[in-house]
């Protein structure tokens, strides 16, 4: 019996009957109809039965059908993470797949006007539902898709219909960058002025024109009236002023700064550095108003750079202060103040019996580093914090827990060998917790591994 060869069959029809065919094919299957475009798109240059003239007015055609097609594909899954907010990984990979393919197909730069049109209006359904992701990589293709103005004002069609913060702030880009269209750029842009980056956005405009004094104009209106984020407009005019040396305006937007509790620290700081070579008064008074305002402090690092900077009479009237602070709201930092200070008898004390913290439980991990900062001069007291802190690990322990102890076990054995030079209480020492814990063959094993 020979074998069946459809390459031969297919040899032997028609060109109407393979055209039947692969129509038939295309209505039953929606990928075929795809791979058929695809196919079509890579051959159809160098195919011998396609005039020059037909093939100008194919290729938009194929490149507008596969740009439908491929946002199919996609539109699929993105309406489905849409529903439910989310999906499956590699559903969202085959999505992005489709989407980079669409790219690639801009690229070409052959997909008509109509077709953009339709696409944008199909993939605006699912950008305006907002549950996907894929926002932003379809504004991505949004605005690769955009090269003549009237496809710009399409798309600032669809961004108005949405009435989002976002979209009139792209809408804006839209105006400033690709219409150069300044007069609708300001309309739009003076209509949406609520935060500092708003404020910040007119600031580069007016700078990019040359027009310095509106960008300063607008500057201190930022920081006067704006919400959220306004360290862009406060850096743009401390570099200002301070290129003018102009004391005064700066001394008014630190007044401005701590009036509005926003970015106050930052603007002090920045006008410490520009005092601190020439105006010593200026300068200590920002930059203990840095300390004060500064919400969330490092006492150690502000303790360093006030001594260092201060002269030594008004350093003994602000010490005090931060040591006082430093104790109670951070310990670590207390301590590293007190070692620097020459404290070690308060630092070996208060790592031996650890404060408790709000919760009720003793902070033993926070002190390891002043242990071993004090091991070699103290080594008895931190032998005594390390056997604390293996001791505690024991009873009620696990595993993980016995692990810990026996590291800690380690530090001790080291003191009494390195430094005591003491054999023989390590030995001791060692037996009668082993006595004591004879009954936990985990703790057991883990000291065996370990070859204490």
């Amino acid at each position: 019996m020979s074998e069946f060869s459809i390459k031969d069959r297919l040899e032997g029809l028609s060109s109407n009957e393979l055209i039947e065919l692969i129509m038939n094919l295309t209505q039953r299957d929606r990928q075929v109809r795809l791979h058929v475009l695809e196919w079509l798109e890579e051959n159809c240059a160098t195919n011998k039965k396609v005039s020059n003239s037909n093939k100008k007015s194919k290729a938009p055609e194929i490149h507008d059908e596969l740009l439908l097609e491929y946002w199919h594909n996609s539109q699929s899954i993105i309406a489905e993470f849409n529903c439910y907010g989310g999906g499956p990984e590699e559903e969202e990979e085959e999505a992005y797949e489709w989407l980079e393919k669409i790219s690639g197909l801009i690229r070409e730069n052959k997909i008509t006007p109509e077709a953009k049109h339709r696409f944008m209006d199909e993939a605006f359904i699912e950008y305006d539902a907002g549950n996907s992701g894929f926002d932003d990589s379809l504004m991505d293709l949004f605005f690769e898709l955009c090269k003549e103005k009237d496809e710009w004002e399409f798309l600032v069609q669809k961004l108005n219909s949405g009435k989002s913060d976002w979209g009139k702030k792209l809408v804006m880009e839209i105006y400033r960058d690709h219409l150069k269209d300044d007069s609708r750029y300001l309309e739009e842009r003076l209509e949406n002025l609520q935060y500092g980056m708003d404020y910040w956005d007119l600031v580069q405009y007016y700078t990019d024109k040359g027009n310095e004094e509106l960008a300063l104009e607008i500057a201190h209106k930022g920081i006067k009236h704006g919400n959220g984020r306004l360290t862009e407009l406060y850096d743009y005019l401390i570099d200002h002023y301070s290129q003018l040396r102009d004391k005064d305006r700066l001394e008014s937007i630190a007044e401005t700064a701590m009036q509005r509790e926003n970015d106050e620290s930052y603007v002090l700081e920045r006008l410490f550095t520009f005092y601190k070579d020439d105006d010593y008064e200026k300068a200590k008074e920002k930059l203990i108003l840095v300390y004060k305002t500064t919400k969330h402090k490092k006492y150690f690092e502000e303790y360093k750079r006030m001594k260092n900077y201060l002269s030594e009479l008004d350093w003994k009237k602000i010490e005090p202060e931060i040591v006082n602070e430093a104790q109670k709201n951070n310990m670590h930092d207390y301590l590293s103040i007190c070692l620097q200070k020459g404290m070690k008898d308060i630092v070996i004390k208060t790592i031996i019996s650890s404060p408790v913290n709000q919760w009720g439980y003793a902070g033993f991990s926070d002190f390891d580093i002043f242990a071993q900062k004090l091991e070699k001069e103290h080594p008895k007291e931190i032998l005594e914090y390390y056997y604390n802190k293996a001791y505690a690990r024991i009873p009620n322990g696990n595993r993980n827990t016995y692990k810990e102890a026996v590291k800690y076990l380690g530090k001790v054995k080291a003191i009494y060998l390195k430094h005591l030079k003491n054999e023989d209480s390590w030995t001791h020492m060692l037996s009668k917790l082993l006595m004591e814990f004879k009954k936990r063959p985990a703790f057991i094993d883990e000291i065996r591994k370990s070859k204490l």
